[in-house]
């Protein structure tokens, strides 16, 4: 009994086991941000485009709760971009494991200071993630803006300006709480009407992004007199200033008169939708007229200028008119006429495959001008024994008499193109080479088009 209560009472032996549970304080202390030890952890790591301001120490939450936190911060290479990216080692609670591979990250503000967490989201995927395993960076998710991030946009002269604002602003609401909090009370009624023409703005019918698109543009066209309208505005200080001496009350009973303007236009139009649709349908139709007729302005106007002398003259040919129009009404009286009509559309009706065939070699080769030129020079020239309209046979020498197969040296096409539908466009007549082995048929190959195109026979 004496030798127990000697120990206990030493005073070396009391201060060593105040310096041992002194040093496992520090100790402890020291790795609590590692996680407790003897304590079962799921370690995993994932990967973010940047460590975005993530320390060591960082909580990492799943669904609100703190499951775990940032172990270490280490820079890494993507092997598919080659770019720097930042890969989190995460110490999670045991309980917190095993995570689905399709889990997603997003690293969010914990306070604005600038204190950031890593919050977890489970996918639904039946693979789970083995510990050591890592996220890749596809199932990053896009960090949020914060105020921070926004306000480190701003220059030192933007600052002052904010924080001024700032302060004029705290300076208004000032005493102001029972009047901000019957305006948040009214904004009840409003937030329910608005509710409907937001729904508007986001269907894709009302063609909103074509608006805000044209708004930019309108922007880029008034960026260059930005000068001339900051003049304007700073001169508009006269005329409020001017306004100011009738606001009370002529303004205000202004104000209040168009409040039944304002429901008698807001209740009709929706009647009005349909119309408002149907000519926005109509100016889109009418857009490449204008567009055209922007070319055309110069024309136009020659062609008016030229109409305000023939206009005067109107009269004259209204006169004339009326005896043409008698003499017409005169002749569709006439029994004769429907016969002749009758027969015009008969004699059209044969004449078609003609007109057909003649067409297009009028058109492509001058085929008709050349004919009647060629013909009218046979039957006008000649000598006393007559013009020069003969009939001269063009045989060849081994065939004289006649034989059963055609000449081997003949060319010969019987129906030579000449730009009809469906065939090649060329002028093959009076423009076929000579083959001495002989052809039958077309020619192959394109021939062109040149034709004679002597004074008068020019092809338009």
């Amino acid at each position: 009994m004496r030798r127990r209560s000697s120990l206990a009472a030493s005073p070396v032996l009391i201060g060593a086991a105040a310096v041992l549970l002194a040093l496992v304080a520090v100790v402890l202390a020291y790795n609590a941000n590692r996680g407790l030890p003897f304590v079962r952890t799921y370690d995993v790591r994932i990967q973010l485009p940047g460590a975005q301001n993530v320390l060591p120490g960082n909580d990492v939450r799943l669904g609100g709760a703190r499951v775990g936190q940032v172990a270490d911060v280490v820079p890494t290479t993507d092997r598919r971009t080659g770019r720097i990216i930042a890969t989190l080692e995460l110490r999670l609670d045991g309980g917190a494991g095993p995570l689905p591979r399709d889990t997603t990250v997003l690293v969010r503000s914990r306070s604005a200071l600038g204190l950031k967490y890593v919050e977890l989201t489970r996918g639904r995927s039946r693979a789970t993630l083995p510990p050591g395993g890592t996220l890749p960076l596809r199932q990053a998710r896009v960090e949020p803006v914060d105020l921070d991030q926004i306000t480190a946009r701003f220059d030192d002269r933007t600052r002052r300006a904010y924080r001024t604002g700032n302060r004029a602003l705290g300076d208004g609401l000032a005493g102001r709480g029972r009047d901000l909090g019957e305006a948040v009370d009214r904004f009840g009624p409003l937030l329910e009407r608005l509710a409907p023409v937001m729904a508007n703005l986001a269907d894709p019918g009302t063609g909103l992004s074509a608006t805000i698109d044209g708004l930019g543009r309108t922007a880029d066209e008034v960026a260059p007199v930005a000068g001339v309208q900051a003049s304007l505005l700073r001169r508009l200080q006269g005329t409020l200033d001017a306004l100011a001496d009738v606001a009370d009350p002529e303004l205000q009973d202004a104000v209040a008169a168009g409040v039944p303007l304002q429901e008698s236009v807001a209740s009709r139009l929706p009647a009005q939708r349909p119309f408002l649709r149907r000519t926005r349908r109509l100016l889109n139709d009418l857009r490449p007229g204008l567009r055209a007729l922007r070319v055309a302005a110069p024309d136009l106007a020659a062609a008016l200028r030229r109409g305000t002398t023939t206009v005067p003259r109107i009269p004259q040919l209204n006169g004339r008119l009326d005896s043409a129009l008698a003499s017409l009404d005169e002749l569709s009286k006439d029994p004769l006429t429907a016969r002749s009509l009758g027969a015009q559309v008969r004699a059209a009706t044969v004449l078609r495959p003609v007109l057909d065939q003649l067409t297009p070699a009028q058109a492509t080769c001058n085929a008709i001008t050349l004919f009647g030129r060629n013909l009218a020079n046979h039957l006008s020239e000649g000598n006393r024994y007559g013009t020069w309209e003969r009939i001269l046979f063009m045989l060849a020498p081994q065939q004289t008499t006649p034989s059963a197969r055609p000449a081997a040296d003949l060319n010969y096409a019987p129906y030579p193109n000449a730009g009809q539908a469906g065939g090649p466009v060329e002028c093959e007549s009076g423009n076929e080479p000579y083959a001495p082995a002989g052809r039958i048929g077309n020619v192959p190959g394109n021939q062109g088009t040149t034709v004679d195109r002597g004074p008068g026979l020019e092809r338009r």
